[in-house]
């Protein structure tokens, strides 16, 4: 039975409960309202339940009474949600329809069965269902009886997987755009307007599949008059162009004043030879000759060379870097990532004489990939790289053995990528480009399956990890005494991070780049009483980024996790006045990834553990990929798994009709899990002496000119074995 609204279960009996206005509480702590129902059936709690609440919003909540919203009002609540559900659905159609499979009428099928199940939802509330009566009303519209089938499907996976409601947020957002006031009463409005306008988005199909479009008549009509209307202006058909001179070598010499000038004469010593060889009327006297300037040596001396700054396509990249940069769509990394695949495709245009835009073809993306094939597999890692000509790339790449050279299928992938989005924002601003370029002709192909580029621990493996010395008792805190056994058990990265890497899932920076502050908890009801939840909120912040969109979510602990302290471990870091979980992993003298310190700590007790570990490729995103097979091989769907990974949908219903699923229902999906610490016992928190006194970590080395620090060693060695790919 769906759950009862403001209604808990504690023992065998239910109880209303609801939180009171801020006026009439007399503190925080008495802010909620508890009354016991006596009873122990569902339908009687239920309906008690809906008689208390009614009295509650008349006595509590007289606002929500008088302050409904005005038709108006609603009538622009469904304009916004039916506009913006209807252009997500186009865009999913478009999606589709590029599809070798695409099916449209499958894809019909999919839009008008989530439209019934909406204008139940609209009709008969969260708690909808399609019985006889439901579904004679369908049958009676024309439905067929499979499409019935399909409608009663959806519905009840939406209402167990508890997204059949829109969030309340969302909710009173909607309600405050509109100029309304967020009480229950507006609340409940706006939910039903939404669900009637997701449905009659859905229902929409012919304007997606048979290209039915009321508005295209008058939008055509619009365009034509504009059209008549615009001015005629003359055009100047000449064309002001820069001339490359290509020499022998580099640098590529571009005669700017000398070259337009020398154009300028050039017409205008031709307009003097048709005025001389033109009859003269006789009434008129002969026309003044006309002066035609000629380009001079001390015009030529003037002429400078175009440098790699000055080049349109790195000014334009620039443009690009800053507009995603400003729109947070890029971090850091990636803005990095793209100044250096645009300056080194602009080194290979100067160095065959490419200026202008319309001169880029395909041929040029063709010789970048092959540079790419020729250059050292550790390309860019170095500051370095960013100064060397490309011959000297190529040198570098020519001494490494065939196994060190050429860069990888994925790295190609994404610096032709970001090419592409330079290349349409240098089209979306007017510019001339050869429309025969195609990005995707220069995609690679990845010759290794995604499931064997990293090894999979077994829970042997895993069991095998957490006895090592650092967990169970070492001989001190320091690189070589963690996996020496003794008496000490300190609680650092090392430690917890490891754990969390096991029972969350989520990838090593996720982790590693917590604040105390993603660590929170919640008030939930599991199992018909209510508990506190404790998670984690992985989400972009000062300390590390994130992968993608889909990457923010929250996970909630393991109660292993709890058990063993972390908790308390967060708790007395937070006192300290550390923002970081992890402040042992942060070194002030380096940008390396904080999961490079994890990593070099780690890496020699994995192979102790599993001594065939690099054989078997067994690294730390390993865990990531066994909490992912755990999961499928306990039945878990592949939604479910996304939402806890952070992945994104495989299909587009996935990805646009469900959101993330609820906390409460996580955990024991999570839970699942084979627990390979139990025989780990707690004990109390003991941080490293550094960490505890507040002083500079003792890894952090002086960095050391261009090359960087230290850590730059242990990037690179990182980077060769391992990275966060999924």
């Amino acid at each position: 039975m769906p759950a009862i609204p403001h209604v808990v279960r504690r023992g065998a009996f239910y109880y209303w409960r609801r939180r009171l206005p801020s006026a009439l509480a007399e503190s925080r702590n008495s802010a909620t309202l508890i009354l016991g129902l006596r009873t122990s059936n569902p339908g009687r709690a239920r309906y008690l339940a809906g008689q208390i609440s009614a009295l509650a919003d008349r006595c509590f909540f007289p606002a929500a009474m008088t302050s409904r919203l005005s038709q108006q009002q609603i009538q622009k609540v469904f304009r916004i949600v039916f506009t913006q559900h209807l252009d997500k659905l186009e865009a999913v159609a478009a999606r589709e329809r590029v599809e070798d499979d695409f099916d449209p009428e499958k894809s019909r099928r999919s839009e008008r069965v989530m439209g019934h199940v909406y204008r139940l939802l609209e009709t008969r509330g969260r708690a909808a269902a399609v019985d006889e009566r439901a579904a004679a009303q369908m049958a009676a519209q024309g439905i067929a009886q499979d499409e019935i089938a399909e409608t009663a499907f959806m519905l009840d996976l939406m209402q167990r997987q508890n997204v059949a409601v829109e969030k309340k947020e969302r909710l009173a957002t909607l309600v405050e755009e509109v100029g309304g006031e967020p009480n229950p009463m507006n609340i409940a409005l706006a939910q039903e307007t939404v669900y009637r306008a997701f449905a009659e988005a859905n229902f929409q199909s012919e304007r997606r599949h048979d290209g039915v479009r009321v508005e295209i008549e008058k939008t055509i009509a619009d365009i034509l008059k504009d059209h008549a209307e615009a001015p005629r202006d003359s055009v100047d058909h000449t064309e002001s162009r820069l001339v490359v001179a290509p020499l022998a070598s580099s640098p590529i010499v571009v005669h700017r004043e000398a070259a337009a000038e020398t154009a300028e004469g050039a017409r205008t010593e031709h307009a003097a030879l048709l005025a001389a060889s033109a009859p003269t009327p006789p009434a008129d006297p002969a026309p003044a000759p006309v002066p035609v300037p000629t380009p001079t040596p001390a015009t030529v001396a003037r002429t400078k060379p175009l440098t790699l700054d000055e080049h349109p396509f790195v000014v334009l990249a620039e443009g690009v870097i800053q507009k995603n940069a400003d729109a947070k769509a890029w971090d850091t990394k990636s803005q990095r990532q793209v100044r250096q695949i645009s300056r080194l495709f602009a080194r290979l245009l100067l160095e065959q004489g490419v200026v202008e835009f319309e001169d880029i073809h395909q041929k040029h993306l063709g010789d970048l990939d092959d540079l790419f094939g020729a250059v050292a597999k550790s390309y860019g890692r170095s500051p370095r790289d960013n100064h060397r000509t490309l011959d000297q790339l190529r040198a570098i790449g020519a001494a490494k053995p065939p196994s060190e050279r050429g860069l990888v299928a994925g790295t190609v992938n994404r610096h032709f990528s970001f090419l592409g989005q330079v290349l349409a924002h240098i089209r979306s601003r007017g510019h001339k480009l050869d429309r025969d370029i195609d990005m995707t002709l220069m995609r690679r192909k990845s010759t290794e399956r995604g499931r064997t580029k990293r090894g999979l621990l077994t829970e042997a493996d895993a069991a095998a990890i957490f006895h090592l010395a650092f967990f169970t008792g070492c001989a001190g805190w320091k690189d070589d005494e963690i996996l020496i056994p003794g008496p000490h058990v300190f609680h650092r990265a090392l430690y917890f991070a490891t754990l969390m890497l096991h029972y969350t899932g989520a990838r090593r920076e996720e982790i590693c780049g917590l604040s105390v502050r993603d660590v929170a908890s919640v008030d939930t009801v599991i199992d018909g009483e209510l508990q506190r939840l404790h998670y984690i909120k992985v989400r972009t912040s000062e300390i590390r980024r994130i992968k993608n969109l889909y990457s923010e979510r929250s996970v909630a602990l393991h109660p292993e996790l709890i058990r063993l302290g972390f908790l308390d471990y967060v708790a007395a870091v937070r006192a300290l006045g550390y923002e970081m979980v992890f402040p042992d992993l942060k070194s002030p003298t380096s940008s390396s990834p904080l999961g490079d310190r994890l990593y070099d700590e780690l890496i020699d007790g994995l192979h102790q553990a599993i001594p065939d570990a690099k054989e078997r490729k067994k690294v730390i995103h390993s865990m990531r990929k066994s909490f992912g097979n755990s999961l499928k091989q306990k039945g878990i769907h592949s939604e479910i798994r996304s939402d806890i990974m952070g992945h994104s949908g495989a299909t587009p219903t996935e990805e646009i009709y469900c959101d993330a699923i609820a906390l409460a229902d996580m955990l024991p999906t999570i839970m699942k899990i084979p627990i390979v610490t139990a025989h780990l016992q707690p004990h109390p928190i003991r941080l490293l002496p550094w960490v505890q006194d507040k002083l500079r970590p003792p890894f952090s080395r002086k960095r050391r000119g261009t090359d960087g620090a230290g850590p730059g060693r242990r990037r690179m060695r990182k980077t060769k074995d391992e990275s966060d790919r999924s």
